[in-house]
């Protein structure tokens, strides 16, 4: 299975402090990944907290892209994680797993046989 992953960033949590504002706390997003033969796809919903800046790295809020923010999380989100899930979904999806199942009716011990009159 080959995946191609790509970010999705959804909504950006901030906060204000003594000293900075518009500081950007968390992060929401969907991590997208995609087979690429069967072109089957899974998004993994995630939030993650960001580090607090100093005043020195501060980048104002009207200043970052979304380009920045996916390298954030590149390096913060736990990318491990998160593929091993997509790529648990999409197997699934490549090969369900058929089971047994108990029936809807009756009791699923009871192998007695009714011979009706």
């Amino acid at each position: 299975m080959n995946i191609e992953y790509t970010w999705e960033i959804e909504t950006l949590e901030k906060q204000n402090s003594n000293t900075l504002e518009d500081i950007v706390v968390r992060v929401r997003y969907k991590y997208i990944g995609t087979d690429v033969e069967s072109n089957n796809s899974f998004k993994f919903a995630g939030v993650t907290p960001m580090p607090l800046p100093n005043e020195e790295n501060f980048i104002p809020y009207t200043d970052l892209t979304e380009q920045l923010i996916i390298e954030w999380l590149e390096i913060i989100a736990d990318k491990p994680h998160m593929q091993h899930q997509i790529a648990k979904e999409i197997t699934k999806m490549l090969s369900p797993i058929i089971e047994d199942k108990i029936l809807p009716w009756g009791n699923p011990n009871d192998n007695s046989i009714v011979i009706l009159p």
